[in-house]
């Protein structure tokens, strides 16, 4: 036949250390139902040591080293990538826009003086012709001491 006999365990007579040793009042009880607001913070014996820097630098050990490295030099070469395209258009934009004023300014200046003498010749050709409609024959049958009357 079977003989059963209790054991007693003596770490569950122990008292188990809690966040509120000896506190049995009913003053620490809460509303469940009630939302939650800044005041209902973690006891300073509760709150975290560690920050949350610390946390994220924590990470690291998630991630193998041989993956970790994998990740740096993509992000550095990406980076480095980007910092020399953007040297080189900066330097691209400087050298056209400096070309494109050292030789499109006088040549624009040039072609508003050769515009103005066009004009000139324009005005003058009108005012011939203006004056031969004016007098038709005073200038081509008159000699060259006589003046025309008025």
């Amino acid at each position: 036949m079977v003989h059963l006999e209790e054991v007693e365990d003596q770490d569950l007579k122990q008292q188990q250390p809690g966040p509120y040793e000896g506190d049995d009042d009913e003053g620490d009880y809460t509303d469940t139902d009630s939302s939650l607001s800044d005041d209902d913070t973690l006891p300073s014996s509760l709150a975290p040591s560690e920050s949350t820097m610390d946390r994220i630098y924590a990470l690291k050990d998630m991630i193998p080293p041989a993956t970790r490295r994998k990740i740096t030099t993509g992000v550095t070469n990406t980076w480095d990538a980007l910092c020399s395209g953007t040297l080189f258009c900066g330097r691209s934009a400087y050298v056209i826009t400096t070309g494109g004023l050292l030789v499109l300014v006088p040549y624009m200046m040039a072609m508003v003086e050769e515009q103005q003498y066009v004009e000139m010749e324009r005005e003058q050709k009108a005012r011939e012709l203006g004056s031969e409609i004016m007098s038709p024959g005073a200038q081509a049958g008159a000699p060259q001491g006589a003046r025309a009357s008025l």
